[in-house]
């Protein structure tokens, strides 16, 4: 046999040889590929999520390719579009071997709107020490993943630029950038099937995002970037549905805290109890890194000190127990557009509808009505329904934050806020209507100095001129001659009580008396602000039944109709809407008469409107002019209620009332 034949017999060889080969290799990897899709599928299971994959597929022994992962299951929903894995010979088991990972883009749908988008990447991996580095092929920082002893894992950030990979919304609208994130986060078995976490963190340049506004992306409107470092000591037992932080601290955009505790969940149910300790709260770079800025002399924009213990169950708004203690220092220099409000002022407000109004809160104006001429029972049915704590709080009231939030968690829905009428008026004047946890830190933050500056008095005061109580209809003065035809202290009662049941929705409720005639719920609206009026003595029994029996007329009640749907046989029997239920069930205090003041309250200086104010609205039936009532004098801290008398008539509202202490004392951080 020639040469030549011999070689040619010798390729055709190692050709059949290899083919076999390949033939052996494809039955491997399509029985590999079935093992890998059952784990996953499995895995998934045990855990409680539904996967599907659309293919996997292997090349031994250098490279996997996974795509269409798809993971459903609590409420979340994640997609992976593939990913590739290429090994190498060398190294110790599978994460030895890796040498590249390619992920394709990621998204995830998590409960509460919230939704995140992990963008492409490329890493090279390598292994030290028995942990597999992950270094970003673009410059995204890296991580490791390792395991520990007793079945643990580990998971290290070195520079991980979240802001690049990272995109996490609410609603369709960015949250925010999370930095670029340093730090541990080390899991590990305990006793008894639990979870031991512990973490620090440092993350630089994190940025709160806004939304955005018409003519800008959301990546504009974010806020001032600032850094934040935390950690966390904590124990899950996922068996039980109970969580134990040991301590969790935190320091970022000039808040400093740290707190404890301890919170269980059940089927639509949890339940917690958190002591918290804040030492220092600086407002100027809080409401900096939230995207509002105001003018301040050195940015300083005063700052608080927060003692705090809370524990509850959601489903159980009366079980809620909050002790506080809350010192806000107010600025060296009050803020020149909060100073503004205590002379006469004008505002273009913009109401719920979208429609804006010009409205001046000005002794000048035929539509200002001076505190001393609104109706004794207008007030206290405000304060009753609104803001029950309103001359004991400085601007906030933490004890509303959880009942708020348990009712709003019975209902499914958010049907209570927990904002003062400090903080109502602080959203009027200078925040939007959205809703935030962002806007609620900012209108929060407001509150305390307008508290500080303004006093209860003139707040209250300019609370009544200018909210929204119809479409374009904007002050008490305006309302009452829209509704009644007459000046607010020529109301009556019941018609206080139907301006008061009218606030939380003046565009909404237009509909159930468009006809002249108060609907059956929005009836029982208004007898419930009449009943709570009651019971804090501004309404005898004889005069509440008198009020009851009474239809309200509007001045388009045609004369020949009765009045209401609903009178004395349906809502005086004691019926409620289902808001006003659960209204009653949290219970309102006993109300004393007489209200303590601000301290410091007395006339407000007259000043000159600027020249770029919009023009006064145009003018209507005199509503009654005087002096502007008291405004605070200097500046002084807020942390207790004070017991001086309002100047002038005494103007019935809440005292402060006593927060429940808890038996035990608040554990130290």
């Amino acid at each position: 046999m020639s040469r030549a034949r011999r070689v040619l017999l010798l390729a055709l060889g190692a050709l059949l040889a290899g083919a076999a080969m390949r033939g052996l290799l494809a039955v491997v990897e399509a029985a590999l590929e079935a093992k890998v899709r059952a784990r996953i599928v499995s895995e998934a299971a045990e855990r409680g999520f539904r996967a599907e994959l659309e293919r996997v597929r292997l090349r031994l022994p250098f490279r996997a390719r996974l795509t269409g992962l798809a993971l459903a299951g609590h409420g979340v929903t994640l997609r992976l579009d593939r990913v590739d894995v290429r090994a190498g010979f060398a190294g110790h088991g599978l994460v030895g071997r890796l040498r590249r990972l390619e992920s394709g883009s990621i998204s995830a749908e998590l409960p509460h709107g919230l939704s995140v988008r992990v963008a492409p990447s490329e890493w090279d991996v390598s292994a030290r020490g028995g942990v597999a580095w992950f270094s970003g092929r673009s410059g995204e920082g890296a991580f490791a993943l390792g395991r520990t002893a007793g079945g643990g894992a580990d998971l290290r950030a070195d520079r991980l630029d979240l802001t690049r990979l990272v995109r996490l919304r609410r609603d369709g609208v960015l949250v925010g950038d999370l930095g670029v994130v340093t730090g541990t986060l080390a899991l590990s078995r305990t006793a008894g099937e639990g979870l031991a976490v512990e973490a620090n963190l440092l993350s630089r340049q994190v940025r709160l995002g806004l939304p955005p506004e018409e003519d800008a992306s959301a990546e504009a409107s974010l806020g001032e970037p600032f850094d934040a470092v935390g950690s966390v000591s904590a124990t899950l037992h996922p068996e039980a549905r109970f969580v134990e932080v040991a301590c969790a601290t935190g320091d970022a955009a000039g808040l400093a805290g740290s707190a404890r505790g301890v919170g269980a969940t059940a089927p639509g149910d949890a339940w917690i109890d958190v002591a918290l300790v804040i030492p220092r709260l600086e407002l100027g770079p809080l409401l900096a890194a939230s995207g509002l800025e105001l003018p301040a002399e050195g940015g300083d924009l005063g700052s608080a000190a927060l003692e705090g213990r809370i524990s509850g169950r959601m489903l159980d708004p009366k079980s809620w127990v909050v002790e506080e203690a809350l010192d806000f220092r107010p600025p060296a220099q009050p803020l020149p557009e909060i100073e503004r409000l205590r002379g006469p002022f004008r505002r273009v407000m913009t109401g719920r509808d979208g429609r804006r109004t010009p409205v001046a809160v000005d002794p000048e104006s035929p539509d200002f009505v001076p505190l001393e001429e609104v109706p004794a029972h207008l007030v206290r049915g405000l304060l009753t329904s609104e803001d029950a704590d309103f001359w004991g709080h400085p601007g906030i009231d933490l004890g509303e934050i959880p009942v708020a939030a348990s009712m709003n968690w019975v209902r499914g829905r958010r049907a209570r806020g927990a904002s003062t009428i400090t903080q109502q008026l602080a959203k009027n004047l200078f925040l939007t209507r959205e809703r935030s946890y962002r806007r609620k830190l900012q209108e929060a933050a407001l509150a305390l100095l307008l508290e500080s500056s303004l006093g209860k008095r003139r707040i209250l005061e300019i609370y009544l001129n200018v909210i929204e109580w119809g479409p374009g209809l904007h002050g008490l003065g305006p309302a009452a001659r829209h509704y009644f035809g007459k000046n607010p202290q020529d109301l009556t009662p019941r018609e206080g009580a139907f301006l008061v049941a009218l606030i939380p929705g003046p565009i909404k409720y237009q509909s159930s008396f468009a006809g002249g005639v108060l609907s059956r719920g929005f009836t029982r609206l208004v007898n419930g602000v009449l009943r709570r009026l009651a019971s804090v003595g501004m309404l005898t029994d004889e005069e509440l039944k008198v009020e009851l029996e009474t239809p309200l007329r509007l001045r388009w009640t045609p004369a020949d109709v009765a009045g209401e749907e609903l009178v004395a046989g349906g809502a005086g029997s004691g019926a409620l809407e289902p808001d006003e239920e659960a209204l009653d069930e949290v219970g309102v205090p006993p109300l004393d008469p007489v209200a303590p003041a601000a301290a410091g309250d007395e006339p407000a200086p007259s000043g000159l409107l600027p020249s770029t104010a919009p023009p006064p609205p145009a003018a209507g039936p005199a509503a009654g002019a005087g002096a502007v009532p008291g405004s605070a004098a200097a500046p002084t801290p807020v942390a207790t209620p004070l017991a001086k008398e309002p100047s002038g008539p005494p103007i019935p509202a809440t005292p402060a009332v006593p927060r429940p202490v808890p038996r035990a004392t608040a554990p130290a951080v």
